[in-house]
């Protein structure tokens, strides 16, 4: 491990600038665990120049060393996890191939450490102990404290304390008797959040303050303001403010003499929460603006959310209650972010889990099909020698040779033609699955939304109707009536989907009087139309009739003519028409609305994509009217497309059956 000290990354950078590439390599890779902490973007780009001139010098274990840093700054940096993870795939088996252990256990560490980033402890539990058998079994024994120490973080994510406990004494005892005193310094604070997760405050501290003679005797300074920082999370555990807030300072004061960006957002966190302990909302306020600055510096979600919520609470404090709910509502965006990343890492997971799956399948199938030749060889074999012995008898081995191999021939067609079947029927599975389990994520996503803003407004009434003006209850009352009919809209139209998913809409198709339908339509809108002063129009023959389910009619007309009256401006127009075919009848909505791209064109009428947006007076859409609408569309037999073009409006035609061609149907 590298001494983090700023007089020590000082000179580094500046000796790189005046040595040759060959050395150029060995101090990049000193540099670049510490640019992963303060300066992700940095380390992205060290690693970069490593591996070009690690190219240029053809030297495969520098670039290999380089390929793993860039996938775990693609991790870290724009947790693009799907990216970082197909890297470090790439950087395992190029150092299989060329035979660096060393750099294939650290390869599987770091896919681990991209599985524990996004909260898949027991997938990185694996890589870890695969990370262990490798350097078991090539005598790496300087690298055992180190994953014992990875295997430990995870058992503790997955509160299997006591086998967490079990490898931290692994670690130690290695680490002891080849003289690590890093790696002692880390089992010690290992050990420490081992006792912290237990709440045994005490032990932990103790632990942590072990941690911190041996880094400061190291002149560590990066890691000796941790010791100091988790000494001071300890104090605060136990009550004691000032010793937690005189620790964490001190640890601020050396985060910022070597510009620990990660450490600088997470101290001035931890001093603000101190403060709003003590009631000092004020100078939490300027502690945690502070921590905010610098999570957003480094991009770290966790920390901006820790944030978010301590300002809310110091804002809170003060009765500053706009710039409360401002921070709430932050704090509530960024978590339904991070809950969104997290069911989005699972079903990739699933994703990687289904093409592991089917790789096996494949190298079982090239299995049986070299031993199956091999058996093949070997009868041919005992063929020749029967023709060389039994010379009698060749016509009729020949004829049982060319009958034997017709039919193989035609069970490996039949055995092919039937592998085909089941490969294309799992493949649609596999679609329909991922389908699915993107539009239920997005759904939770977005059910989350209303009913945690309705929490926060809820609470607000609850405990603070005393100190808000009418005007301020007034605006929250809006705010609450927009969100439950948004909610009512979204669990209306998720309700009628799921319903035609599962077949328990029952449809009568009947001949319905379509003048009829477009009238009651018009009359249960006209409040929200003349709300926003929109001319409503009809042209439609009173003889125009279909033959469909004439419930499911008036809901996909009912959404047309509510999404064109959202998406119109005020003083706009819709125009609701039906046009009488030969074999069928069209009906259409058309607006002078805002309109759409091509592209947005492409995405309302699908469920993977759930595409909504905001109408002209901000009105929230669901997302899946329009999905609901080519459900019930196509199953009366009918067609739905739209027509659109930015700020000249939108028309959205579909085609029912008329009592003629719903004849032919049945026929």
């Amino acid at each position: 491990m590298v001494a983090f000290s700023q007089s020590y990354i000082d000179s580094l950078e500046t000796k790189i600038i005046l040595v040759e590439n060959e050395d150029k390599l060995v101090i990049l890779d000193q540099l670049i665990p510490y640019y992963f902490r303060n300066q992700p973007l940095k380390a992205s780009k060290s690693a970069s120049k490593m591996l070009s001139i690690a190219r240029q010098q053809d030297d495969k274990k520098y670039e290999v060393k380089a390929q793993r840093y860039l996938g775990l700054s693609e991790s870290r940096l724009t947790s693009n996890h799907e990216e970082a993870l197909d890297k470090c795939y790439d950087v395992q088996n190029n150092a299989l191939a060329n035979g660096f252990f060393e750099e294939l256990v650290l390869a599987k560490l770091a896919i681990a450490d991209i599985y524990r980033q996004v909260g898949s402890n027991a997938k990185a539990l694996e890589y870890q102990v695969e990370a262990y058998k490798i350097a078991d079994s090539t005598h790496y024994k300087y690298l055992y404290s180190t994953i014992f120490i990875n295997l430990a973080q995870s058992y503790i994510l997955l509160e299997q304390f006591d086998k967490a406990e079990l490898n931290l004494k692994a670690a130690m005892k290695h680490a002891k008797m080849l003289d690590q005193q890093e790696m002692i310094a880390e089992t010690y604070i290992r050990f420490g959040d081992l006792y912290s997760r237990r709440y045994n405050h005490a032990l932990a501290l103790d632990h942590y303050q072990q941690a911190y003679q041996v880094y400061s005797g190291l002149q560590q300074d990066l890691l000796t303001a941790i010791s100091l920082f988790k000494i001071g999370k300890s104090y605060l555990a136990q009550d004691s403010l000032d010793l937690a807030l005189e620790h964490q300072l001190q640890a601020l004061d050396i985060r910022r003499r070597i510009n620990d960006g990660t450490g600088l957002a997470e101290s001035y966190n931890s001093i603000g929460q101190i403060c709003l302990e003590n009631g000092e909302y004020e100078r939490a306020v300027n502690n945690l603006r502070l921590g905010l600055r610098n999570a957003e510096i480094i991009n770290s979600n966790i920390l901006m959310q820790q944030s978010f919520d301590y300002l809310y609470q110091a804002y809170f404090g003060i009765s500053d209650y706009k710039n409360a709910v401002f921070y709430q509502q932050k704090y509530m965006e960024i978590s339904e972010l991070i809950f969104a990343e997290a069911n989005e890492r699972r079903i990739e997971e699933n994703n990687y889990k289904n093409e592991i799956e089917k790789r096996t399948l494949q190298n079982q199938n090239l299995m049986l099909s070299s031993r199956q030749q091999e058996k093949e060889l070997a009868t041919s074999k005992k063929i020749n020698l029967m023709l060389v012995v039994f010379l009698l008898i060749t016509l009729f081995a020949v004829l049982f040779i060319i009958k034997f191999y017709r039919r193989k021939e035609k069970f490996a067609r039949q055995l092919e033609h039937n592998h085909q079947q089941i490969s294309a029927q799992n493949k649609k599975l596999t679609e329909l699955n991922s389908t699915k389990d993107k539009f239920f994520s997005i759904i939770g996503h977005d059910l989350k939304g209303p009913l945690n803003s309705l929490t926060a407004f809820s609470q607000l009434l609850i405990n603070h109707t005393a100190s808000l003006s009418e005007d301020e209850i007034r605006t929250i009352a809006k705010d609450l009536d927009k969100s439950l009919k948004n909610l009512y809209e979204l669990l209306d139209n998720l309700l009628g989907w799921a319903r035609s998913q599962t077949g328990k809409i029952e449809f009568k198709p009947q001949e319905i009087q379509l003048a009829t339908v477009v009238n009651d339509t018009v009359k249960l809108l006209s409040k929200a139309a003349a709300n926003k002063n929109i001319k409503v129009e009809t042209m439609i023959d009173e003889g125009a009739t279909a033959f469909a389910d004439i419930n499911s009619v008036k809901t996909v007309l009912r959404n047309l003519v509510s999404n064109a009256i959202k998406f119109t401006g005020a003083e706009g127009t819709i125009t609701i028409f039906v046009d009488q075919w030969k074999d069928y009848v069209e009906l259409g909505v058309s607006d002078t609305g805002v309109g759409m791209n091509l592209q947005d064109q492409q995405k309302v009428f699908d469920i993977s994509s759930k595409h909504s947006t905001l109408g002209t007076n901000k009105e929230k859409g669901t997302g899946l009217g329009l999905i609901l609408c080519k459900e019930f569309v196509e199953q009366n037999h009918g067609n739905i497309s739209i027509e659109s073009e930015i700020e000249k409006g939108t028309t959205i035609r579909f085609t029912l059956p008329t009592v003629r061609t719903a004849e032919a149907i049945e026929v």
